[in-house]
């Protein structure tokens, strides 16, 4: 290896949850196809069992389909693509569930592994935050997604710092309102006021609220890839009208074109 190649390290991802919810609706959630797709997925399909298959896709090049290594039900869940496996556990804790994800197989070193890694960290932080938000606030509820985005060749920094600053996707911007496990009340771009809690922000990749008007909705602002980035926020709502999700993503693309194109 030469002085100027990268070191190439295996790196795993290790996230734990508690949720306030019985164990089985938590399997329920990881294994049922409908489930999956008021937390995770826009579609999924499932084949029970070893040696079945777990399909999910957020529309077309965005689909994935992995193979059961495990499946032991309210335990644990184990599949296994050709890069990367993941694994779920289950533990019953006074009627609540210990959800851990363990996702294995990431190589680092060139620039786009760490960014498929810290890409990846990133969303299941999120995923995991939906996947308690659903149970806990909307268990059985189908779910409908806005998903907003915009290309920008500007860097993640330069990008987050329009997104997050005054007379962005706040007026007032974030700094000092959005602060994790807290209370939030602010001015959106597009003239209304939020109300809900912060569920986490992570500069410079972006944040996660609950919106109270959009019935208890959660919103993500994710900025993803490197080189030119793909700026996404993504809402999921539940008990809203399909022709107001429409409208909200296409109006949440507009306002991301409007900061990030001048």
């Amino acid at each position: 290896m030469s002085a100027d190649t990268p070191r190439r390290e295996e790196k795993k991802i290790v996230k734990q949850i508690e949720i306030d919810a019985p164990v089985e609706a938590v399997w329920r959630a990881l294994s049922n196809p409908a489930e999956l797709t008021r937390w995770f997925p826009l579609e999924a399909s499932v084949e029970p069992g070893e040696g079945g298959k777990l399909s999910l896709s957020w529309g077309p090049g965005w689909e994935i389909s992995s193979p059961i290594e495990v499946w032991e039900p309210n335990r644990r869940l184990k599949t296994a693509g050709q890069m990367v496996s993941v694994e779920w556990t289950l533990e019953a804790r006074g009627g609540k569930t210990i959800v851990t994800i363990t996702q294995s197989g990431f190589l680092t070193g060139a620039d786009w592994e760490q960014e498929f890694y810290d890409s990846t960290d990133y969303g299941w932080r999120f995923m995991l935050v939906n996947l308690r938000h659903y149970l806990e606030r909307h268990a059985g509820q189908p779910r409908l997604v806005a998903w907003s985005r915009y290309k920008s060749s500007l860097a993640r920094e330069a990008i987050h710092e329009k997104l997050t600053g005054a007379r962005g996707i706040f007026e007032e911007g974030t700094r000092g309102f959005l602060n994790e496990g807290t209370r939030y009340a602010l001015q959106n771009a597009t003239g209304e006021l939020w109300t809900g809690r912060t569920e986490f922000v992570v500069p410079p990749r972006g944040f996660c609220v609950s919106v109270d008007s959009l019935k208890d909705a959660l919103v993500w602002l994710t900025i993803e890839g490197s080189g030119e980035h793909d700026v996404q926020l993504w809402f999921s709502t539940y008990g809203l009208p399909q022709a107001q999700v429409s409208e909200i993503e296409k109006r949440w693309a507009g306002v991301l074109e409007k900061i990030l194109g001048s």
